[in-house]
């Protein structure tokens, strides 16, 4: 087995030009636990793995750099999955459609190929320097508990790698956590579009099942109390009226517990927005991040600092102008008077109805993973 610990980007390229793994078994680590795998294409390895692992060939999660590769690949994803792609990848959920592909006929089940990115940006460049997904599976015997521990994996099953990639140890989690794996139904199959739990594992069914159906959409401002809460219960009403089906919400970086400022409750009660006035802060929470759809701040300096502290899903932390192609901040009105509270809501008005007519329009794509 060849081993490679933690390689730089040059090493790893340097690497693979010496030998492209066209047919090599891969210990890799998913960012929750160890895989073993292969390329894509790597039918009889593939097959040899099945074997190993004494199952009848069961299809194996096929792992992919980015949301990007869909599109480059020229794979279709309804748009519902692709919804929750933009909220999950890179993370712990994996999602199994239908694909019309030869590519995949080996790795399907009942024409569907369960797909994820993977949560390790070593693995995610690694893939994409193979320029093809690779397969994976837990390292286990069928129907026993997956192996997490790197002596006892190297001892117990070592025979079965033709190489390995280990990431910094830091990084490395104790215990395996399984992603979960859900089953997308089109309209086409069951009269509605659905999702059917085929796993269970560290992302709740029942978050996946809201996302799903109700894409949710955060909010974020300094201490929200002025901005956000204008902004969410906003939104809140044009979906109402427009009969989109999303859910939305506000919080702030700051300790939460007050009540909406004063101005903020008094423009959006004109409006008729009478839940404006049962408005509590609360602190965004890693929790939350990960049930949004999108989270949207209302400066610059607050989507930096969310993009930091969740690095995986920076992609969907954009601020409100930036999503409705303006630049700069919305500028925060607290301890001015009631005019500046309305220039702020105006210019959020605006951007709302930008966003609005975006979603109408499905032109959310997300596709770049920003650093």
């Amino acid at each position: 087995m060849i081993k490679v610990n933690n390689p730089s980007p040059k090493k790893l390229i340097s690497i693979l030009n010496k030998d492209p793994l066209q047919q090599a078994s891969i210990l890799h680590y998913t960012g929750t636990m160890w895989g073993v795998g292969a390329r894509l294409s790597a039918i009889s390895t593939i097959n040899r793995i099945n074997e190993l692992k004494q199952r009848r060939g069961a299809g194996m999660i096929v792992l992919v750099p980015n949301i990007m590769w869909f599109e480059e690949e020229n794979i279709p994803v309804p748009d519902k999955i692709h919804t929750l792609m933009q909220q999950y990848f890179p993370g712990n959920l994996s999602i199994a459609f239908t694909v019309d592909d030869p590519r995949f006929e080996h790795v399907a089940v009942n024409g569907k190929v369960a797909f994820r990115v993977p949560q390790d940006p070593l693995l995610r460049l690694f893939i994409e320097l193979l320029n093809e997904p690779i397969v994976s599976t837990s390292v286990n015997y069928s129907n026993l508990p997956a192996e997490n521990d790197v002596a006892r994996l190297e001892k117990i099953f070592g025979s079965w790698f033709d190489f390995a990639l280990y990431p910094p140890k830091r990084v490395i989690q104790d215990g395996a956590t399984a992603s979960t794996l859900v089953e997308y139904f089109s309209k086409k199959e069951g009269g509605i579009e659905d999702l059917k739990c085929l796993r269970e594992g560290s992302v709740p069914f029942y978050e996946v099942k809201e996302s799903f159906s109700r894409p949710l959409v955060m909010f974020v401002c300094t201490a929200n109390i002025c901005r956000s809460p204008i902004a969410e219960k906003l939104f809140a009403k044009m979906i109402r009226e427009q009969n989109l089906k999303l859910d939305t919400d506000s919080s702030g970086l700051l300790e939460g517990g007050h009540m909406i400022s004063l101005y903020s409750m008094q423009l959006l009660m004109q409006q008729g927005v009478l839940e404006a006035q049962e408005h509590v802060s609360k602190q965004i929470t890693p929790e939350m991040v990960a049930k949004s759809w999108l989270v949207l701040t209302m400066e610059e300096r607050q989507r930096d600092f969310l993009r930091q502290a969740n690095p995986a899903t920076g992609h969907k932390i954009l601020t409100l102008n930036e999503i409705t192609g303006f630049t700069g901040d919305i500028a925060d009105p607290h301890g001015s008077d009631i005019e500046n509270y309305r220039k702020t809501y105006a210019i959020i008005e605006e951007r709302l109805n930008i966003l609005i007519n975006k979603i109408k329009k499905d032109e959310i794509k997300l596709f770049k993973e920003r650093k």
